[in-house]
């Protein structure tokens, strides 16, 4: 997981559309998961930080969960439940940002109750000025789920992460559905670009189908750009 440093311009831009819309809870989901939701959800915290602001990452990722061990946190997680104060009082630091893991959760049942999970967010609310949810994908059916209906109670603000070459029109179409069928209204759209395809093959087949008339000046331009091997890497 990367975090983006909060002086980047499409960090700006996110903190400012919070600001903007006074979204105290926002929800950070994908259609498939692995488009760089994670990344985007601590980034944007990062940068609320920076602004003196207080904030809270909440996972209810169950797809693709986080290891604080893989990050850096070396202490146990404890147990504890979105039922009562425990939630509270198992916050962790991971990557200099106040988490709530799941894996400390011990009661997901519970968890999938409205009742339950919108007064453990209130709580929650009277510590944190900003609350981001890192949401399981969309599209991913998985019956320990917190059911999309549930979020969307409590959500000010849905920021749907897509990665170019990788999710399809069809893709974004369905999941969009989906979420607006869940009660998301407020949604927007994150891209990211880490799938993009590398640039190498792309300049080889461009020059050998506009270069055919000049075969000289094609093998000179073919044999630099296979010597780049930095185009060869997707980004």
């Amino acid at each position: 997981m990367k975090i983006i440093p909060p002086q980047y311009q499409e960090i700006e831009s996110l903190f400012q559309q919070v600001k903007d819309q006074d979204a105290k809870v926002v929800t950070l989901i994908s259609s498939y998961g692995t488009e760089g939701t994670s990344s985007v959800t601590f980034s944007l915290a990062s940068k609320i930080m920076s602004a003196k602001k207080s904030v809270l990452v909440v996972e209810l990722n169950q797809f693709q969960p986080i290891k604080p061990q893989f990050l850096g946190f070396n202490e146990q997680v404890e147990d504890w439940c979105f039922s009562d104060i425990s939630c509270q009082l198992n916050i962790i630091e991971l990557k200099k940002v106040p988490f709530l893991s799941l894996s400390g959760l011990i009661d997901i049942e519970k968890a999938r109750e409205s009742n339950v999970l919108n007064e453990a967010i209130l709580r929650l609310q009277q510590e944190f000025e900003y609350i981001l949810i890192d949401m399981s994908p969309a599209l991913r059916v998985n019956k320990m789920n917190i059911p999309l209906h549930v979020v969307s109670k409590f959500t000010d603000l849905t920021l749907v992460c897509a990665a170019l070459g990788k999710n399809s029109e069809s893709d974004l179409l369905e999941a969009q559905t989906k979420i607006q069928l869940a009660g998301f209204k407020n949604i927007s759209y994150v891209v990211m670009q880490q799938y993009l395809p590398p640039l190498g093959p792309q300049l080889i087949s461009t020059i050998k189908n506009r270069l055919v008339k000049f075969p000289k000046i094609q093998r000179w331009l073919l044999n630099i750009i296979k010597k780049q091997q930095w185009l060869f890497h997707c980004p």
